[in-house]
């Protein structure tokens, strides 16, 4: 084949990309979201079709998985700072470091959650709940709304003890955000109370006990999860608005009941759980994963942190009594990551850990660890390292989504 051949038919064939859309679509949307982003400015047509409902349906057809996190650092000023750290398995200098100024609002922007790519906020101030206002924004097109205020209150406004995003793009292109308010019926009771993206309207929903704490919730497979330290979780199916309990893990009769949870968080329609006893090794321990039935748990892989530990002097803490009959580790799970395009460049499973001063990966198959970032190099203690706790970690997800 000769030059002119050659040229005129890879000039058919680009042509036949450019001008059919189902061929574009089906190519664009197996590219990475700074990559749609970029093209929108190739042509007007590209712009259109990138920016349209249907692109953005047929993205959110492929399965989504976080390929950064966004770490919530000390506040300075009382303005909230985030680094944002990829999870590319790259070791980086320096992350970057963002401020949410999408919305010109005096206290700051604080991340209250992250929901399969949307962020849920709310200003960072102190003057009561009910003169808060709440945001939902979208990282990847820098698109946000504000929450409207309920316009059916009482003269005297609710206490809000919790607020949960629910928003699933494989089923719907809408979403929903949960209150937790205090009841005007009783005081032993909470009211749930819902917005929808779809009507624009608020309503009530049911009302529940005030036996969990809601202050974090977690949403997957269409409904919210709350945990519970002393007994059943609890599950609000967000579509029926119906509540179910399901049973917490077995746990060893030696444990006494004295757990703390390392970790409560979703990936890829999956929920996950870690708890570790308060009188045993945190060398080693169970990472639970929900049930497809939501009728429990069971042991998806056990992790061994020892070769980390021997790595990482700093994570034993120093203030442990010869006389304890357990040893304390200092980490810090900050997500949890499952299924292929999750950053690491293959559909192998890891763990991102916070120890003193670090951030790394630790596989679940093979058991090694990889630093991504080293906040503090120069760090000799643990009370001097930067320090994170798993709520201050939001996955960042690619989308399209309109808010």
């Amino acid at each position: 084949m000769g030059k002119l051949e050659f040229s005129n038919s890879y000039t058919e064939s680009t042509e036949l990309i450019g001008y059919n859309d189902d061929i574009l679509i089906n190519v664009l949307i197996r590219l990475p979201g700074k990559s749609l982003m970029r093209f929108r400015n190739v042509s007007k047509h590209w712009l259109s079709l990138i920016s349209s409902p249907y692109f953005s349906r047929c993205l959110n057809q492929i399965p989504i998985f976080p390929s950064a996190i966004f770490l919530r650092m000390q506040p300075s000023l009382n303005k909230l700072k985030y680094h944002f750290l990829s999870l590319d398995r790259n070791p980086v200098r320096e992350p970057s470091v963002r401020s949410f100024t999408f919305v010109d609002d005096p206290a700051g922007i604080r991340i209250l959650q992250s929901c399969n790519g949307l962020l849920l906020c709310c200003s960072n101030n102190r003057l009561g709940e009910y003169n808060r206002n709440y945001y939902i924004y979208n990282p990847t097109t820098h698109q946000y709304t504000t929450l409207p205020k309920p316009d059916n209150r009482t003269q005297s406004p609710n206490t809000i003890f919790g607020v949960i995003l629910a928003f699933d793009p494989l089923k719907s292109a809408h979403y929903k955000v949960i209150f937790v308010r205090s009841s005007e019926t009783s005081p032993h009771l909470y009211q749930l109370e819902i917005y929808s993206s779809e009507t624009h309207q608020w309503s009530f929903s049911s009302e529940i006990s005030k036996v969990n704490n809601f202050s974090q919730g977690v949403y997957c497979c269409g409904g919210i999860h709350w945990r519970n330290n002393y007994g059943p979780f609890l599950r609000f199916d967000v579509h029926q608005e119906r509540f179910q309990e399901i049973p917490m893990p077995k746990i060893p009769d030696d444990w006494d009941q004295q757990t703390k949870c390392r970790y409560f968080g979703e990936c890829g329609g999956r929920l996950h759980l870690i708890l570790t006893s308060c009188k045993h090794s945190t060398r080693q321990f169970d990472v639970y994963e929900m049930k497809n039935d939501f009728s429990g748990w069971f042991v998806k892989c056990r992790v061994d942190l020892n070769a980390l530990i021997s790595a990482n002097p700093k994570m034993t803490q120093s203030n442990c009594h010869a006389s304890d009959h357990w040893d304390y580790h200092a980490f810090t799970v900050l997500a949890i990551v499952v299924g292929e395009g999750s950053g690491q460049g293959s559909s192998l499973p890891f763990m991102v850990l916070h120890v003193p001063g670090k951030v790394i990966t630790y596989s679940f198959k093979d058991k090694t660890f990889t630093l991504l970032h080293d906040f503090a190099p120069d760090c000799t203690d643990i009370e001097g390292c930067t320090t994170f706790e798993y709520d201050d970690a939001y996955p960042y997800i690619t989308t399209l989504a309109v808010v």
